[in-house]
This record gives C-alpha cells, structure tokens and sequence, in this order.
C-alpha cells in the first residue's frame, strides 16, 4: 500500500491540515484471508508485456513469462507460480525486478489469463503443484445465487 505524504519542509510551523493518499489493492481480487497474501521480487524476461494480474511462471533460464497450458508437448508447459500485481511493460535486454504475487487466495474472474487457459478446470488447477512458497487458491466469487462475470 502507497502513503503519498505531502512536503511541508517550506511550511513549517504554519498551521495547516493534509489528507493520506493511499492507492489500494483492487477491490475484489483478494477473496480469503487464508492463504495470507505473500510477494516475492522476481526477474521477469525480456521483451515481454504482461497484463496486471497474469499468471506467471519460469522458462528455460528462469526469467518470469505468461504462464502456459496444454501445450503439444507437457515439457513445453510453463507452470503457474505467481501472478503480476500491475502491467509491465519490459524493454529488450533487460531482466527487471518486480513485485510477484505468491500466495493468497484470488478471484478467478479477476486475473488476467493467458489464451492457453481455457477451461475452468485449468483456471482452478494453475496453480497446483507449484513450487514453495506458492501458495495461490483461485476461487470463484458468488453474489446471491449467481457467479461473477468473467
């Protein structure tokens, strides 16, 4: 969570009033309070944009991509270990440190999927048997007696 804190190094000794800027999680995408919410500071690779909320996962030199299902061949698959809290953009031969969502319990609706996740059952499976500390449940989120939109 941010705190925007004003400069009032110039007024110093000046009575005045200043209000908190916080810019929280977006509502809805955290729906349980267990597993706790964890993040980790993870490389991402190159030449790459990824939707706030995607699944994540390593390839073959252990840089963070889309996550990756059904492929023709099972090796090919990138599995899920984490999701990216906001749109990143990565330059080309840069290898940047971000924020990556491990653990928490999240709205199905509300992430951001890659095409190759097409199925409910591959939603709610994407992250099992990830490696620790992954710890991510996917749920859906129920209003009354109807499901949320997709």
């Amino acid at each position: 969570m941010t705190v925007n804190l004003p400069n009032l190094g110039p007024s110093a000794g000046t009575p005045s009033q200043w209000t908190d800027t916080i810019n929280p999680v977006l509502e809805g995408l955290i729906v349980g309070e267990t597993p706790a919410v964890v993040t980790q500071d993870m490389q991402l690779a190159a030449s790459q944009t990824l939707e706030a909320f995607t699944p994540v996962g390593f390839d073959d030199s252990g840089n963070l991509v889309a996550a990756l299902t059904g492929s023709a061949d099972p090796a090919d698959d990138i599995k899920a270990i984490g999701i990216t809290l906001y749109k990143i953009v990565v330059p080309a031969a840069t290898n940047p440190g971000v924020p990556i969502l491990r653990s928490g319990c999240l709205a199905k609706h509300m992430l951001a999927w890659p095409a190759s996740f097409d199925t409910d059952a591959e939603k709610f499976n994407a992250f099992a048997g990830a490696p620790t500390p992954t710890n991510i449940v996917v749920r859906e989120v129920y209003f009354g007696s109807t499901v949320a939109a997709p």
